[in-house]
């Protein structure tokens, strides 16, 4: 038999699936639901808290539960990474290897730059001495609605970064074309990149980074890029909320 917060949550999910609860659309009181579905209102929070680690919505101190954005934004795959995103950009591709129905693009980039001795492991990912110097460039990414989609911190050898856009405070990314312009430029044009993508939950500090609730899963991506003569470059750890986005890929069949 199916659990009564189930059954609510399936009954919720529905009304905002055919638009009956729309996208910023606050639910009712739980006090409201309870009496409703003729249950008490720890069945209701139950079931809200079960939608909420969906990411349908979301809970607000002063608001409540409101319905979160249903359209996710969609990397667009090794699309982001094509050349001409870097070496040619344009107004609308700098910066925004997103598609999205909504025309999303980042209104706010906020970003920190700090150098830092090379750890252990941050050594092996840049094949670099350990407490070698390293730039470490974090950015917030929120929405046009200012709401935090992703943070994404990259780390660049300082003996590379040093003295260039990728050390700037300004807020979004490094210059028109990035980053990997910055790099193109220094004659470390990116060739080969390593990125492996996995789900899980977010600990608390993540999760209050990323302005969510700790039960929504994240999509952690590390990525390790190299220049043509096989050097790594930069080595990047971004935080995607998982009902923020989804992965689109197309590629030949390797033989």
């Amino acid at each position: 038999m199916v659990a009564k917060f189930v059954q609510i949550a399936e009954e919720l999910r529905a009304r905002v699936r055919d638009g009956q609860y729309a996208e910023g659309t606050v639910l009712p009181r739980q006090s409201e639901l309870a009496t409703e579905f003729d249950v008490n209102v720890n069945t209701v929070s139950a079931a809200l808290k079960l939608l909420e680690r969906e990411g349908l919505v979301q809970s607000r101190r002063s608001q409540g539960t409101v319905v979160l954005p249903q359209i996710p934004l969609r990397k667009v795959g090794m699309d982001r990474y094509s050349r001409r995103r870097w070496e040619s950009p344009t107004g609308d591709e700098d910066g925004a290897p997103y598609l999205d129905e909504r025309g999303w693009q980042p209104a706010a980039q906020s970003t920190e730059i700090s150098i830092e001795p090379a750890t252990e492991e941050m050594a092996g990912r840049l094949e670099i001495d350990e407490g070698e110097d390293v730039v470490r460039r974090a950015r917030v990414i929120r929405d046009s609605r200012g709401t935090v989609t992703h943070t994404l911190v990259s780390y660049y050898p300082y003996r590379i970064a040093r003295g260039t856009l990728l050390m700037s405070e300004e807020q979004g990314p490094a210059g028109r074309g990035g980053a990997f312009r910055v790099l193109t430029d220094l004659g470390h044009e990116p060739h080969t990149i390593n990125e492996r993508l996995h789900a899980r939950l977010p600990d608390g500090d993540e999760a209050q980074s990323l302005e969510m609730g700790i039960g929504e899963p994240v999509v952690e991506m590390r990525r390790r890029t190299y220049d043509g003569s096989g050097v790594p470059i930069e080595y990047a750890i971004g935080l995607h909320r998982a009902s923020r986005f989804q992965w689109n890929y197309t590629f030949d069949v390797p033989d």
